[in-house]
């Protein structure tokens, strides 16, 4: 049972560096959106389009409040909800099947 327990785990680190790295791209194209840029940077896009992995599907069901998108925010708390619950709880059953 050892090779799914390094199954699980290796699920749950590859899920995990997602997770952040997501985190991360959302935290920074955050950031960027509040100075503008007139020109184009390709760091920007690079950043846009790596959040927008998990912006835009969450995008349909939450609306921006005024000028301000919370959409964000919400996305970081999901994110950090799936790291704490589902990663874990694979890190756990790999432990358990060890």
């Amino acid at each position: 049972m050892f090779i799914l327990g390094n199954f699980f785990k290796a699920i749950a680190i590859v899920l995990r560096v997602f997770i952040y790295y997501e985190i991360f791209s959302i935290a920074i194209y955050a950031l960027m959106s509040w100075f503008p840029s007139p020109y184009y940077s390709p760091i920007r896009s690079f950043f846009y389009a790596s959040s927008e992995i998990v912006l835009r599907p969450l995008r349909k069901f939450i609306p921006p409040i005024g000028m301000i998108d919370i959409t964000p925010m919400i996305a970081i708390l999901l994110l950090v909800f799936i790291d704490n619950f589902v990663v874990q709880s694979l890190f756990d059953l790999a432990v358990r099947l060890r």
